[in-house]
């Protein structure tokens, strides 16, 4: 693991947050649950040491095309550095597809992966719920600039004034400000969603003013989900199958647990000391709450999810024509909403990148990219989509390194195909959390850097800039959680690690990106991780 990997797997995985650079952790979206093992046995979580070898059993068709071989090779490569147990990979090329699989959906049963065994993808399933929301758009069912109280009167949050004008569009572009990592388990009935906006969701504090910054908000989309069930008059679960995966065909992409343990299905690992020892890891619980599940509970496989890429590539004049795999997207969505959901809408504060609604974007030397990743506690998926080139990589993975694994293969597939080289090494989520290398570090003065020394806090988080002789130091507080959801593996908090700068307000650590954020005033508001503002709290 390299230097900028180690970094950002201590900075961001630690902060329960979600799946921004496959980065965030998974326990976020995940759910007190019996736990499972991945072919529908009861387990306890196993724990053992990474195999001699680790050995990867594949799928890789002896007619792979040598990109795709490549690409494949890249992945079992990664996977054993990481010590990853299964993964499977998707690429769309132009008129070609290819899908190969390897390792085992479980350290419990060996298993090996196939075709059909379905994976978490977590907050990718983000934008499955912002194309369900641009279809009701298109129906008239919902509109993009109206108040949410437009469609749910009764809506209460912290914020009256939040609670009476924020918009369906400030939902899907996270600006509304809010804290949005709440893993709260309301129960597997169809009112899940309900209860959660209802009862737990006024509780969420306003960490910004409505419509001010972008921060990665999973409760928003939770709300989204409640907005869905309003707008079709039903459960969040049974809209989704009608909207947007049974017109689509998405017959491997599931909700409903007990549709999943019908399925081959994965479990999710660790990779990391546990009792003294290296070792690989079962990770549970297995379930994704029922009330996160518009923020992030599909489980699906490549070939889903390059379907679902299709479907949004065919938005495009080059995919639209009669005939076409995916030419049939007006029929479900217009492809004008297809390609508004991936228009610019907000910079992501000291990252380079922007939010659409509700894609993420990057322009890598002239090239517009959309793509979305998604981490639950232990299992994780990445889709990247270059229109441009016809392009679309998926990945899924069953372990917390899913994140840097898909970056390492994403690198090798842009490497490896023609025409996208120069995008390889710039291009993916991952990527736009690392600092550059190419920008040498600056020094501030100590009356410059007292200007970021603080306490920062959320709930269940807070952190500690402190300046200790004329330089920062950053360290995580330990906060005891209340009520919610918790991984049972957890690493140890991350200790004191110097800050560096590049420029005034972004700043490093340990090679990732530490963005602060000021107010109008220009005082020193918050701190970015994970693409979250986390606000000063030097009073409390």
């Amino acid at each position: 693991m390299n230097d900028h990997a180690n970094a950002l797997t201590k900075v961001l995985t630690r902060r329960r947050l979600m799946a921004l650079s496959g980065a965030a952790s998974a326990a976020t979206i995940l759910g007190q649950a019996p736990t499972v093992a991945g072919q529908g046995q009861e387990s306890t979580p196993a724990v053992a040491e990474p195999p001699a070898g680790f050995p990867l059993p594949g799928t890789l068709a002896a007619d792979a095309s040598p990109e795709f071989r490549t690409v494949s090779e890249a992945l079992v490569e990664a996977m054993r550095r990481y010590r990853v147990p299964g993964a499977a990979i998707g690429i769309l090329a132009g008129d070609r597809e290819e899908h190969a699989t390897f390792g085992v959906a479980s350290i419990s049963s060996l298993t090996p992966v196939a075709a059909d065994t379905i994976f978490q993808i977590g907050s990718l399933t983000k934008t499955y719920t912002a194309t369900a929301i641009w279809r009701l758009i298109d129906e008239g069912a919902l509109a993009l600039d109206a108040p949410v109280r437009t469609y749910i009167p009764e809506l209460r949050l912290a914020d009256e004034t939040v609670a009476a004008e924020v918009t369906v569009g400030e939902l899907l572009d996270h600006t509304a400000g809010w804290f949005g990592d709440d893993v709260f388990d309301t129960g597997v009935g169809d009112d899940a969603v309900t209860r959660y906006v209802a009862g737990r969701l006024p509780e969420m504090p306003q960490l910004f003013p409505r419509g001010a910054f972008f921060s990665y908000n999973n409760t928003a989309f939770i709300l989204l989900g409640r907005l869905i069930e309003v707008a079709t008059g039903t459960a969040y679960n049974t809209a989704m199958g009608n909207l947007l995966f049974g017109p689509l065909g998405l017959a491997d992409t599931l909700l409903d647990y007990a549709a999943v343990r019908q399925r081959p299905y994965t479990d999710g690992h660790v990779a990391m000391p546990i009792n003294g020892r290296d070792a690989v890891a079962v990770q549970t619980p297995l379930w994704t709450p029922r009330s996160l599940g518009p923020a992030g509970a599909i489980w699906s496989t490549t070939r889903d999810v390059l379907r679902y890429a299709r479907f949004h590539l065919a938005a495009e004049a080059s995919r639209a024509s009669e005939g076409a795999p995916g030419a049939s997207s007006a029929a479900v969505v217009s492809p004008e909403s297809l390609l508004r959901m991936r228009e610019p809408v907000m910079d992501i504060p000291g990252l380079p990148l922007s939010i659409g609604r509700s894609w993420f974007l990057q322009d890598v030397d002239g090239v517009r990219v959309f793509t979305h990743n998604g981490a639950t506690l232990g299992q994780g998926a990445e889709l990247v989509v270059i229109p441009e080139h016809d392009f679309a990589f998926a990945i899924v993975a069953n372990s917390t390194a899913a994140g840097l694994t898909a970056s390492d293969v994403i690198q090798a597939a842009l490497a490896s195909y023609p025409g996208l080289e120069a995008l390889s090494g710039k291009t993916g989520i991952l990527r736009a959390f690392i600092a550059p290398a190419d920008v040498p570090a600056v020094t501030l003065p100590p009356e410059k850097l007292a200007e970021y020394a603080g306490r920062y806090a959320a709930p269940g988080l807070s952190y500690r800039v402190d300046l200790r002789d004329d330089a920062l130091e950053f360290a995580e507080e330990p906060v005891e959680p209340q009520g919610t959801v918790q991984s049972a593996i957890q690493p140890m908090p991350t200790g004191p690690a110097p800050i560096g700068f590049l420029a005034e307000d972004d700043a490093t650590l340990g090679g990732a990106r530490l963005p602060f954020v000021r107010d109008d005033a220009g005082r020193v508001g918050w701190l970015s991780i994970g693409a979250r503002l986390i606000p000063r709290a030097d009073g409390d």
